[in-house]
C-alpha cells in the first residue's frame, strides 16, 4: 500500500511540475502579432510619374512589423514582414497604371511599415527600393503604422507612389 502512494505521489509531482513548467506566461489574451488569426488589408495605390521600362522588374507591397527593417530578408523569412503578391506568385502589380485597388489577408497585428517596393535591377535580393508607403500625414520620414485585427478588414490603407520623389529608403 505505502509503496503504491509513493508512485501516485510522484505521478502527481510529475504532472504538476510538467503544468508548471509549460505554462511560463499564464493564462493572458493573444498578444497583436501572435497566433491571433487573420484579418484584410484594402486599399487604393495611386501611381504618379513611371520610370522607364527597363528598370520595373517587380512590384510588391511589403507589411512590415518593424520600422525601420534591418534586414528585409530575414524579415521576410521569419515571418515579420509579409510580402503581396507573395515571392512564389508569379502574378505581378501591374505597371503603368493611374490607380490600383489591392486586397490581402495578412496575420493580425500592427504594422509599422506598410510599403510599395520597387525592384529596379536584377537581382532579386538587392535591387529593391521604396517607392511608396502608407503615410496619414506628409511626413515621408516616419510612416504610419497599421493594425490589423483577426477577422475584420482594415480599409483605405491607400498609398501614393511617386516615381519621382520616393520616401527615403530605411533599408
Amino acid at each position: 500500500m505505502q509503496r503504491r502512494i509513493g508512485f501516485v505521489s510522484l505521478s502527481c509531482y510529475c504532472l504538476l511540475t510538467f503544468l508548471l513548467l509549460g505554462c511560463d506566461k499564464g493564462i493572458q489574451p493573444t498578444q497583436a502579432g501572435g497566433d491571433g488569426g487573420a484579418g484584410t488589408m484594402t486599399g487604393l495605390i495611386t501611381y504618379r510619374n513611371w520610370p522607364t521600362i527597363d528598370s520595373l522588374h517587380d512590384l510588391r507591397i511589403i507589411a512590415f512589423r518593424v520600422f525601420p527593417p534591418t534586414n528585409v530578408v530575414n524579415e521576410v523569412l521569419q515571418g515579420r514582414a509579409i510580402v503581396y503578391p507573395s515571392l512564389g506568385d508569379t502574378s505581378l502589380v501591374p505597371f503603368f497604371v493611374d490607380s490600383l485597388r489591392y486586397s490581402f489577408t495578412l496575420s493580425a497585428g500592427v504594422y509599422q511599415y506598410v510599403v510599395i517596393a520597387q525592384q529596379f535591377g536584377p537581382s532579386v535580393t538587392t535591387d529593391w527600393r521604396p517607392v511608396g508607403q502608407f503615410d496619414l500625414d506628409s511626413n515621408l520620414t516616419m510612416p504610419s503604422s497599421v493594425e490589423i485585427v483577426a477577422g475584420e478588414t482594415t480599409a483605405s490603407i491607400d498609398i501614393l507612389v511617386d516615381f519621382a520623389n520616393p520616401p527615403p529608403a530605411p533599408f
